[in-house]
């Protein structure tokens, strides 16, 4: 198991999602995790909203109760409830929150 900050507590520290549940306007922003190999995933906010899609994302830095390695870090992001890990991403970049055209 892997273990971190939630994506979504990062995402409303950050002022880039609110802490009340979205609604209206929030609801056209996603998140696009970029990594240094130039692997993308891209995630709605909505389906992070603990009152939505309540999608349990997790920004990692550690994995199996030790700091990740190279090959993985320093921090990947996971989402260990989809059935096969395509949207996580090693060596995390950036996060961006940006709003659907």
């Amino acid at each position: 198991a892997c273990e971190g900050v939630p994506l979504v507590a990062l995402l409303r520290a950050a002022g880039a999602m609110p802490q009340e549940p979205m609604r209206g306007g929030d609801l056209d922003r996603y998140v696009q995790v970029d990594a240094n190999d130039g692997y993308r995933a891209v995630f709605s906010l909505a389906e992070l909203d603990p009152t939505l899609g309540a999608n349990p994302v997790v920004l990692a830095d550690r994995c199996d109760g030790a700091p990740l390695d190279a090959s993985d870090g320093p921090l990947r992001l996971v989402a260990p409830r989809e059935s096969r890990p395509a949207r996580w991403v090693r060596q995390v970049k950036s996060i961006t929150v940006i709003a659907a055209p």
